[in-house]
């Protein structure tokens, strides 16, 4: 059940032959394109991985099948009550292309899992979310 106030998010980090599917997204804050994980908010009435599959789809085009709930994460606890939830898929399908909304513009990337993990290691990513996911998938044995 969802708490008051607190507000859900979802992101997915699939892996498919031996890359991650990420995405850069320019974000006026940091003045930059950032690499990181599709997602986005959870509409009302849309379980999580309803919200995931959906998000997954409209951000990179591709669809997955199953989906693993890897766990949730307070993107900054300091700021706001956000909890965004962590799922994982190595089932990537079909490609039917982006459905992004009017204000984004999202490149889709493939990167390496080996070459992931060396820009973690190197703070070349910096994202929280991708950096939590891809130290879970790896731990969990998932990857």
């Amino acid at each position: 059940m969802k708490e008051q106030n607190r507000k859900e998010s979802v992101v997915v980090l699939a892996h498919s032959g031996h890359s991650f599917i990420l995405i850069n997204q320019f974000r006026a804050p940091v003045q930059m394109k950032v690499t990181q994980l599709p997602g986005g908010g959870v509409e009302e009435g849309e379980s999580l991985e309803e919200a995931a599959k959906r998000e997954f789809v409209e951000e990179t085009g591709y669809r997955c099948r199953e989906l693993r709930y890897v766990g949730e994460l307070w993107p900054a606890p300091w700021m706001a009550y956000e909890v965004t939830h962590v799922f994982f898929t190595n089932e990537v399908t079909e490609h039917i292309g982006q459905a992004l909304e009017s204000h984004e513009s999202i490149e889709v990337l493939s990167v390496p899992v080996n070459d992931c993990i060396k820009g973690i290691q190197t703070n070349l990513y910096k994202d929280a979310e991708l950096c939590y996911a891809v130290l879970l998938v790896c731990a969990k044995g998932f990857v």
